[in-house]
């Protein structure tokens, strides 16, 4: 049971969802009150046995990681002795960020004892592929001509997502700090809505965050071939309602039974 706890606290701290009902049962059974995870936890019904769980308070959190294992194996540097380091939070996080006309990316750190860094642009462009970041200019040129967005490429910060380790909780004051407005381009499937959905549930405003779609989506659906299976169309429900255009999304999707990845906007540079 602990080892399985253990892995749920860790699905907990990337912001995946997990399986809340059983989770808070077998933290029970361990004597967690039902206090310390309501001042802890936020918890949101995604659908069925997923849930969205949100740390709320770090020093509570990791009084139940301490009530679980004692010898405390919570940080990376404990779990080392034990060998478990992939079970264990990363005591921080990093973010590469790029500028238009610089050579090369630099790293952003956060870590708890320090003060959040500021954004040196006005407005982010959240990247989640990897090969799109790496051809930034390709790609703002994309989202300038399909997305309709209009915006200075001086005043961007080119961000690269890597999937959901955007919405660390250590990362959220950081993208919360541009006076101007977050872009995101995720891919169009259900791991990319439900990335947008955790950066809202953590606090982004839905007035400045922005989910970029193509203009032309579906016809891109249609000659897309990336089939959207059964479970992932079932499972658009947990996403629905968050914004009109989101649920645009969600309802192209279940009628073609596709979805994009955002590489193949690579093909129109």
């Amino acid at each position: 049971m602990v080892k399985n706890l253990r892995k749920v606290l860790f699905r907990i701290e990337r912001g995946l969802p997990v399986d809340w009902t059983k989770a808070k049962k077998n933290l029970l059974s361990l004597g967690i009150s039902q206090k310390s995870m309501s001042q802890a936890l936020s918890v949101t019904a995604y659908g069925g046995n997923d849930y969205r769980v949100e740390v709320k308070d770090k020093k509570i959190f990791d009084e139940i990681l301490l009530l679980i294992e004692p010898a405390n194996k919570s940080t990376r540097s404990a779990a080392s002795l034990s060998g478990n380091t992939h079970l264990s939070q990363v005591n921080g996080a990093m973010l590469a960020v790029w500028y238009a006309n610089e050579a090369i990316p630099i790293n952003r750190v956060f870590k708890d004892e320090e003060s959040c860094p500021s954004p040196d642009r006005k407005n982010a462009l959240i990247i989640e592929n990897e090969e799109c970041f790496l051809f930034k200019e390709d790609t703002f040129k994309f989202v300038r001509d399909f997305c309709n967005v209009d915006m200075d490429e001086d005043d961007v910060e080119f961000i690269y997502g890597s999937g959901n380790s955007i919405t660390n909780r250590r990362i959220i004051p950081y993208l919360k700090a541009f006076k101007g407005e977050v872009y995101c381009l995720f891919d169009i499937d259900l791991g990319g809505l439900r990335i947008y959905a955790n950066l809202i549930s953590a606090g982004l405003e839905k007035e400045k965050i922005h989910y970029l779609i193509p203009e032309d989506l579906e016809e891109r659906l249609v000659k897309s071939r990336r089939e959207a299976t059964e479970k992932e169309l079932g499972e658009l429900s947990q996403v629905y309602g968050i914004t009109e255009k989101t649920d645009r999304i969600i309802s192209a999707l279940r009628y073609y039974k596709k979805t994009i990845e955002q590489e193949s906007y690579r093909a129109e540079k």
